[in-house]
């Protein structure tokens, strides 16, 4: 009787071990899962479209995991950057060729 007992107790232990297990990983799928975009993902995939060579893939990942809201801001930052460089190579061009 003592070994039923014994067999009983390791059997339900075994069993609560792979109930942790199986936990533990669906907790950690679920953090991954609800993880929006990194900042340089971010970066990426707002250079990646503003010059059209977004891969489809990265788009997926976007739309299911990343904001709409930091989308617009890096797009927003991007092309004011954008725009600032570019006036300022023009004014530098001007300059150094006697016009400006």
């Amino acid at each position: 009787m003592n070994q039923d007992t014994k067999k009983t107790n390791e059997s339900s232990l075994e069993s609560s071990t792979e109930s942790e297990k199986t936990t533990n990983t669906a907790e950690k799928s679920s953090k991954e899962g609800s993880q929006g975009t990194g900042f340089w993902s971010t970066v990426q995939s707002v250079l990646g479209a503003m010059f059209g060579v977004q891969t489809e893939q990265q788009r997926e990942k976007d739309f299911e995991k990343g904001s709409a809201v930091q989308f617009i801001v890096g797009g927003i930052i991007f092309v004011v950057v954008f725009i600032l460089t570019i006036l300022y190579f023009v004014n530098s061009a001007l300059e150094s060729s006697g016009a400006g």
